[in-house]
């Protein structure tokens, strides 16, 4: 068995699963709990065929479901067979805010605001530049004092477990 996780972003398609050409995967379990200390987040889910749009009126099988903080939604009643390319895609909402951190725990392929400047050089690790404000996708942890915090995110992170059929 295999496991995908994914914390979700705010207020875009994130995509949790794309079937490699060649491969069909059997679901067994989908996941999805609110890490938020207080407030409840949105979320829906869809199942995208190969190739076709993500639409709210074609793939959405999970629509709007509020998950208070603290919960988790457990999807593994009915077991999906997915084709290559095919996908497990949500969309999530509202935004949480996150605390401020050294920017030396930054991880590859997180977005982060920059808060402090301090003596970091954020263009070694993924900033266009190194003003505070600036949002970038992280290519590593950084050195020095500056300080980031998580954007564009929410307090929702799904897992998907599959077998390879």
């Amino acid at each position: 068995m295999a496991i995908v996780n994914e914390q979700l972003k705010n207020n875009t398609y994130t995509t949790i699963l794309t079937v490699p050409a060649g491969k069909s995967y059997a679901i067994t379990n989908i996941l999805v709990c609110n890490n938020g200390p207080t407030a409840s987040v949105d979320f829906d889910m869809h199942l995208v065929p190969q190739g076709a749009p993500t639409s709210n009126y074609d793939t959405r099988v999970i629509n709007n479901l509020t998950l208070p903080a603290g919960e988790t939604f457990t999807f593994d009643n009915e077991k999906i067979v997915l084709s290559a390319g095919d996908q497990i895609i949500f969309f999530a909402d509202p935004p949480f805010t996150f605390p401020t951190a050294n920017a030396n725990t930054a991880i590859v392929g997180k977005d982060y605001e920059i808060i402090t400047s301090g003596t970091t050089d954020y263009t070694a690790i993924g900033s266009l530049n190194n003003t505070v404000g600036t949002i970038f996708t992280a290519t590593g942890a950084g050195t020095g004092t500056g300080t980031i915090t998580l954007s564009q995110y929410t307090t929702l992170a799904a897992t998907v477990s599959y077998l390879e059929v």
